[in-house]
């Protein structure tokens, strides 16, 4: 039986991992105290698995400052996890100001990346009890995550189910549509909407839980494969708490994920958006890396951009010929941030990049010479760029 099992897995997770689109990194509903048992054992694969973990204390409500739990989080960020803190909406009835109350907490407490909603409705036409729809409800809280803490940018739904139409996508940086109590519920319950597939994986994040054993580990990771899932979650355990620690399989779904060409570790598209005022907002493209040496930083993208990082923390984006010569800058709004020891982001507007392009990060010393340059990677920031307009309906 276990040489069958092993010739299974095997099979499935060649034809996963081997498939040109395929793209996997475990996000880890991580409901336990940063530095406990149960949170080392999930972030311990490090960053060639693991892309986001959840901080989560008393279900977000425990609003104050613990240490030992702010120095766990910063080992996880410089080690190149994202790290987001927990928020529940009760699908668009708490009330927004107590909302963005436990988002300040988050930010005053801690170094996050930005913030994990939690009970997210799924209808974004519905009335919201505030006024409006759920769309400019949780609109106007995606732009106060933006804009609260410098760098901490992400943007995670949590509706649990799969949306009619695709208007959370112009608001969430990543859209959890299945949140699955087994096999069996993922299998039968699951609505592939054709709107799904306009999107890149990275932009969807699926959660499986009460599936023992690894055959159905394989078989949750074949089905979110053809899904278009980029971010996952599995786990045998169930019952009243299905988030107390990693599954009995780990090592092995830790495994299907490890050195995947996955963009996310390293890049997150932000989707265009309106701010409070009714701004637009343009798309926004961010890399992050931990530099090991150098004194000033480039960002190779595509065939003829550059953005430049230099010691002093200014960033420039310049348009260069083919050649890589003859570069003028251009006004891309680009900033950066300093987010852990050796731990940068960079973030500028994506308009006129292709919808998918190749980049590298490479280090340059203090007389400008070449020191290390980081393998290519390719970023998808396929988009329809959708805006719900609230007006018509």
């Amino acid at each position: 039986m276990k040489a069958l099992w092993l010739a299974f897995l095997t099979l499935q997770l060649a034809s996963f991992c081997t498939a040109a689109s395929a793209q996997i990194r475990l996000a880890i509903p991580s409901y336990q105290d940063p530095g406990s048992p149960p949170w080392n054992a999930w972030a311990a694969p490090g960053r060639a698995s693991i892309g986001i973990m959840i901080v989560n204390e008393n279900n977000g409500d425990d609003t104050s400052y613990h240490p030992a739990i702010a120095e766990s989080i910063r080992a996880a960020r410089a080690a190149g996890i994202f790290v987001v803190g927990y928020v529940y909406t009760g699908y668009g009835a708490r009330d927004p100001d107590v909302v963005r109350e436990r988002i300040d907490a988050v930010y005053k407490n801690y170094l996050v990346d930005g913030i994990f909603f939690d009970e997210t409705p799924t209808d974004c036409l519905a009335a919201n009890r505030f006024g409006g729809t759920h769309y400019s409800h949780y609109q106007q809280l995606g732009e106060y995550v933006r804009t609260r803490q410098a760098g901490a940018r992400l943007v995670i739904l949590n509706p649990g189910t799969q949306p009619a139409n695709d208007c959370w996508m112009s608001i969430a940086n990543i859209l959890v549509t299945a949140e699955s109590s087994s096999l069996a519920d993922y299998t039968a319950n699951y609505q592939d909407q054709a709107w799904f597939h306009a999107y890149p994986p990275e932009r969807f994040w699926h959660i499986v839980y009460a599936a023992p054993g690894k055959e159905q580990l394989a078989r949750i990771l074949a089905l979110s494969h053809a899904r278009g899932a980029g971010w996952l979650y599995i786990t045998d355990l169930g019952g009243d708490n299905p988030y107390a620690g990693p599954p009995g399989y780990w090592n092995a779904e830790t495994d299907a994920a490890a050195n995947q060409d996955v963009q996310a570790l390293y890049a997150t598209a932000r989707p265009a958006s309106m701010d409070e005022s009714g701004n637009s907002v343009q798309a926004k493209i961010s890399f992050r890396w931990k530099s090991v040496n150098g004194n000033h930083w480039e960002i190779l993208v595509a065939a003829n951009e550059r953005i430049e990082l230099g010691a002093d923390g200014k960033v420039g984006a310049f348009s260069c010929g083919a050649d890589g010569k003859d570069c003028i800058e251009i006004d891309a709004h680009a900033v950066a941030f300093s987010l852990a020891d050796h731990v940068h982001l960079v973030e500028l507007d994506s308009r006129g990049l292709a919808p998918s392009f190749t980049y590298t990060i490479r280090s340059l010393d203090a007389d400008n010479q070449v020191v290390s340059t980081s393998e290519p990677v390719t970023m998808s920031i396929a988009n329809r760029q959708y805006i719900f307009d609230v007006t018509n309906h």
